[in-house]
This record gives C-alpha cells, sequence and structure tokens, in this order.
C-alpha cells in the first residue's frame, strides 16, 4: 500500500525494507509513531507484533499507521524465513522497539518460541542486522543478567540504542537516536563529521514584477547529493533555488531566488562556517537584466520588447578565495558534447575557479540532464577524468561521492 507520507522528512532509507518488531513494553504506544517517522524518511516498514503487545495495542494500528499487514503468528506462509532470510526478498534490517527484557533474553539465549524471537533467531543466522531499542523499569535494565545477555548480543553483532533513564525508568530512545543508529547500521559513515554545502536548483531574473527569465534545472542532482551525503553521516546545508523539488526538512534548507541571493548566501554560510565540501550544482542566471521594469509591462501596448542583459561573476570563482581548504566541486552544462569545447571549458574552470573537481553533462539530450530523472556524467580532475554511465540521478549521487572520496583517500 502507498503511503502519502512517505520521504517527506528525507529519501535517506528510500529502498530499505524495515521490520518493525514490537514486544510488550508500555513504549509500545510509541511504534505507530516510529513507523510513520521510518516512512517519512522512505522507509517500507513490515510491522511485527507479540502476544503481549497485543494487549496494549492492536494489529489494525500498526497496519493503518505502515500500510502493510501486521504480522501477529508464524503461519504456512513461512514469515520468519522469508522476511529474514539475508536473501533479496529479505528485509535490509531488524528494529525492535520497543524490546522487553524478557525478548532480550530469549534472543541472547537462543530461544525461538514466539514470532519475534524466532525471526530474530533466522536473522542472526542470515547476517541481517538487528537494532534493539529497550524499554523498561531502570532496576529491570540494571539487573546483571539481563546486561550479559546485552553483552553477548553485542558480540554477536546486535546493535543497541541506548535507553533514556528518568524517574527509575529506562525509556526507550527518542526516534532521532533509534534513527541514527539505523543509518549507522546501513550506511558506510564515511562522511561523519564532515560538513557540506550544497546549491541546487535554477535562479530567476525579474523582467517586471510577474515575469521572470530563468533556466529549466530542477535541482534534483543537489536535493539526491544531499540526501546521499547526510545518510552517509555529513552536516548538510542546502541552498535551494527555483526548482521544481521538496527539499527535505531533515535537511538544514536556505531558499534563494535570485543569483544575487544564492551568491550572498553562499558567501555568508562560507565566511561564518568551515565546510569540507562545496558543491555547486545549482544552475545560476550567467545574465541579469540592467534595466527591470518597475511595474507590469502591458502586453496590449508594447508589439515588442528589447531587453539588455548583463553577464554576471561566476559564483565558483569565489568560492576558493573565502574558503581555500574548502573542496569545491564544480558543474557544468554544455549543449553538445564536442570535445574540444568540453576540454576548452574544462580548463578554463579549472584556471579561474580552483576547483578540485568538475562535473560535466550534455544538456542537449532529450533524455538526461535538466528536468530529467536521468543523467550521464562525466568527472574531471586535473590529471584525469571518469566516466558516469547513464543512470539515474540518485545512483550517480552515490557515484559521484564514491569516486571523490576514493580520490581524496
Amino acid at each position: 500500500m502507498t503511503i502519502d507520507i512517505s520521504s517527506i522528512n528525507g529519501q535517506e532509507l528510500e529502498g530499505k525494507k524495515i521490520l518493525l518488531c514490537v514486544t510488550g513494553s508500555v513504549s509500545s504506544m510509541e511504534s505507530p509513531r516510529i513507523a510513520r517517522e521510518l516512512i517519512k524518511h522512505g522507509a517500507d516498514v513490515i510491522p511485527v507484533l507479540s502476544h503481549s503487545a497485543s494487549k496494549l495495542i492492536g494489529p489494525e494500528l500498526l497496519h493503518w499507521a505502515t500500510g502493510n499487514e501486521t504480522i501477529t503468528s508464524l503461519t504456512g506462509k513461512m514469515e520468519h524465513v522469508k522476511l529474514a532470510n539475508g536473501d533479496l526478498d529479505s528485509v535490509d534490517l531488524i528494529l525492535v522497539a520497543p524490546c522487553t527484557s524478557n525478548a532480550i533474553g530469549k534472543l541472547a539465549q537462543g530461544i525461538s518460541d514466539d514470532t519475534i524471537s524466532t525471526i530474530c533467531t533466522v536473522a542472526l543466522g542470515s547476517n541481517v542486522p538487528i537494532l534493539i531499542a529497550p524499554g523498561m523499569h531502570e532496576p529491570m535494565f540494571e539487573n546483571p543478567i539481563l546486561q550479559n545477555n546485552i553483552s553477548l548480543l553485542k558480540k554477536n553483532g546486535v546493535r543497541f540504542v541506548s535507553p533514556i533513564f528518568e524517574h527509575n525508568k529506562a525509556k526507550m530512545a527518542s526516534f532521532d537516536d533509534i534513527f541514527k543508529e539505523m543509518l549507522n547500521e546501513l550506511f558506510v559513515q564515511d562522511l561523519s563529521g564532515k560538513n557540506i554545502l550544497i546549491t541546487a536548483g535554477p535562479t530567476v531574473e525579474k523582467i517586471d514584477p510577474i515575469r521572470i527569465i530563468t533556466n529549466k534545472s530542477s535541482g534534483k542532482t543537489g536535493l539526491y547529493l544531499a540526501n546521499e551525503a547526510k545518510r552517509r553521516g555529513a552536516d548538510v546545508t542546502l541552498i535551494y533555488g527555483e526548482g521544481t523539488e521538496t527539499p527535505p526538512i531533515s535537511i538544514r534548507t536556505l531558499r534563494v531566488s535570485s543569483f544575487q541571493e544564492l551568491f550572498d548566501v553562499t558567501t555568508s554560510e562560507l565566511s561564518n562556517n568551515n565546510y569540507d565540501f562545496y558543491f555547486a550544482s545549482a544552475a545560476p542566471s550567467d545574465f541579469r537584466i540592467v534595466r527591470p521594469f518597475d511595474d507590469k509591462i502591458s502586453s496590449r501596448s508594447k508589439s515588442s520588447l528589447n531587453l539588455e542583459l548583463e553577464s554576471y561573476p561566476k559564483i565558483i570563482n569565489s568560492i576558493k578565495q573565502i574558503s581555500p581548504s574548502t573542496k569545491l566541486i564544480a558543474f557544468k552544462a554544455l549543449y553538445g558534447n564536442d570535445s574540444d569545447s568540453v576540454s576548452h571549458a574544462i580548463s578554463e574552470i579549472f584556471d579561474d575557479s580552483n576547483a578540485d573537481f568538475i562535473i560535466v553533462n550534455d544538456v542537449s539530450r532529450n533524455d538526461a540532464g535538466f528536468s530529467s530523472d536521468y543523467n550521464e556524467l562525466t568527472m574531471f580532475t586535473r590529471d584525469d577524468s571518469f566516466n558516469f554511465a547513464y543512470a539515474s540521478k540518485k545512483k550517480l549521487s552515490k557515484s559521484i561521492i564514491d569516486q571523490i572520496l576514493k580520490i581524496l583517500n
């Protein structure tokens, strides 16, 4: 079932199937909200409810929350094997939230006498990641036998999210803490601790109060880069122009409209923060209208209209002047793929901006580039070039970051 809130907060978990196992803790009241939050970040959530948890919240509530039927018992469909076998149809991660002391003890001792313990037993044998968020009273959590069970599970690769200790309770961790641990488990955190500034989308120049000149950029590439960097542990700031996409609320986003706003916000961010990378994937206007009209131009009184345009400076040429240590990844859209034109453009950009990487694509193609979900790219350094075959912009964003980190390392 399609959920109308899918990916509205980000795409970090898009394409990931999460099995949400709920055991009989009072914190199970939070499980439907956790399920919804995971979906808001792109996950497909399959709920599993223990017998004791069913007394606290009903299966229909989790069915509503996730769009998937709630599993309350194992049947001839062999749900435990189908969902946790580690093959292509398996889930990507099992989240037990909340998890009781009883459930932890069963899993640590290899007991599989109910739905959740049986699924997790199969997962442990299939190397499917398990993330546990305990929820119970504090003395129960501090029980040395439980702590030994937790240590045993950790040694066998099970990851835990530490509870919140409050009022003699070991309360289930917040969604933010759970989400962070999920990303750590599902994705290599090779950008952890890095600050990244990304620009995306077109800018507009006003002819009069209602008419503009702009370009066909959607901002998709920049948004995919932002999501990919965030899921890999980076602190991301997105400067987004008048694109057609909706930026995720989980990423700090600064909205701009004109070239001047893009230039001013970029300058301010680089001057006041230490950014490790600057991805210049926006498509700013190359020209400004010298004398824009203050009032709406009457189309009835004018049979023709002449506009004087003046070129803007290149924003990328100021990046290294403001922040010399920031790695600059410049983007260049070419119309046509003449090798001499490409070579000349690349050489000029390296000389003028001192960029570390330049990514080029041909926007004359109907099946790639502006507004498309697909592209074909070439990345240049001063010494080499790397071709990225025709693929989705989402896939290319991962390839771009992979290649940059490979070269830098």
